[in-house]
């Protein structure tokens, strides 16, 4: 079989990014997600994508997909976008319809877990009752799961249970599944390990990561600046799930004992407020600075560069697109102990780990780096070099290869 291609009709149901339309009526979707569709279409000869549409007003970076010369063999099939459960609920005839036609004329169905509010798996099983198809799940979240350092409330239990055991069977019943860290391969599958693999997720380009010749520089410029202020890094959004009220307090904390320290924030979301005050109460708004949204792409990279660590508190087990930035750029990274960064970081050759939401063992460990500067630079060969081996490109590549081993097996059968 064809390595470079998948030729039967592949049906695509992502409720989680929806299509738009820009000021001209153009139909459109994320910068991101059009980075990651137009990799599907390089080897997916027959692509139908099923998603919500959303009415929405489009961010400035959107992409037009209609007669985009890279996705000229995606069919896009609109459906509305609920705004509720129970619009969701009110929804589902027309929505099953849709599915049930458009699984009708295609080989190869791929959908996910992890869409609100109801995730296109749970709509897909049943339809595969009654038409026996190849089916694929991709699992890159686990956003149901209750992250550490709250307390949930007992609807938010049941609900995580009723997620848990739902995604639980979906996958199960797929007959492949990938995942982007071993604990949701071990903890969903179950005693069904064999129909699944581990694909850690990654956006970065093959030209996105340093030239050896820049990382010699950056490395003998960096090496001039060991006795300055350590220089951390956060990127994220701005939730509970993402640790950055502890980050903000532990290095607050840590400059109130007379370590030389300066954090940098990049990102947005509904924590942005309380980090502001946060900062402000802390009285070290002249060393931690909300910097707000940074496009993705070339100006994101080369901003890396400026930092000497990035700080990743992490309190739920996802796993970080980030950490695979940061080594792009030699930047070694900081990480709490969850089993997504576990996946990708390598102790003491491209990182070090943190006990979950423990702000002394935070602290401690940013103590030990900044007493050890050196450290930081010998990691930054290995960064890059597992960079190398984790492009966005590679991992839609393994992907193509595990989908042509399992379809042979399939029509095998």
């Amino acid at each position: 079989m064809n390595q470079s291609k998948l030729s039967m009709p592949y049906l695509l149901v992502l409720f989680s990014v929806p299509f738009m339309r820009n000021a001209q009526d153009q139909l459109c979707v994320s910068l991101a997600w059009a980075k990651d569709l137009i990799e599907h279409a390089n080897y997916i000869e027959n692509l139908t994508l099923i998603a919500y549409f959303s009415n929405e007003t489009a961010p400035a970076d959107v992409v037009v997909i209609e007669q985009h010369p890279a996705l000229k063999n995606v069919r896009f099939v609109q459906m509305q976008k609920p705004n509720s459960t129970a619009h969701a609920i009110r929804l589902l005839p027309s929505t099953m319809s849709v599915l049930w036609r458009e699984v009708d004329r295609n080989q190869i169905i791929h959908s996910s877990v992890a869409s609100w509010p109801i995730p296109e798996a749970w709509l897909i099983l049943p339809i595969l009752w009654f038409k026996k198809r190849f089916h694929f799940i991709n699992v890159e979240s686990a956003f149901w799961r209750l992250p550490k350092g709250q307390t949930p409330s007992f609807k938010e239990k049941v609900r995580a249970k009723i997620w848990e055991y739902l995604n639980q069977k979906c996958v199960q019943s797929a007959d492949l599944s990938t995942f982007t860290q071993e604990d949701y391969k071990k903890t969903l599958l179950k005693n069904l390990q064999h129909k699944g693999y581990v694909i850690p997720a990654s956006w970065i380009d093959a030209e996105d990561i340093l030239a050896t010749s820049d990382l010699n520089a950056l490395i003998a410029y960096k090496k001039k600046q060991l006795n300055t202020t350590i220089k951390l890094v956060f990127v994220g959004r701005l939730v509970h799930e993402k640790g950055i009220i502890l980050l903000i307090n532990a290095v607050s904390q840590l400059i109130d004992s007379g370590q030389s320290l300066s954090l940098d924030i990049y990102g947005d979301g509904n924590l942005k407020q309380a980090c502001a005050d946060l900062i402000t109460s802390n009285k070290k708004t002249n060393f931690i600075h909300l910097c707000g949204l940074v496009k993705y792409g070339a100006d994101f990279f080369k901003l890396l560069q400026r930092y000497d660590l990035m700080v990743i508190p992490s309190l739920s087990d996802e796993q970080p697109r980030n950490v695979f930035d940061a080594f792009s750029q030699a930047l070694p990274v900081l990480s709490a102990d969850t089993p997504g960064l576990r996946q990708c970081v390598s102790q003491q050759s491209t990182g070090w780990f943190f006990k979950v939401g423990d702000i002394n063992d935070l602290k401690n460990h940013i103590i030990s780096i900044n007493n050890n500067r050196q450290a930081l630079l010998n990691m930054s060969v290995n960064c890059v070099y597992t960079a190398q081996n984790m492009t966005h490109k590679q991992m839609h590549m393994k992907r193509l290869g595990i989908l042509q081993q399992s379809w042979t097996c399939y029509i095998n059968q």
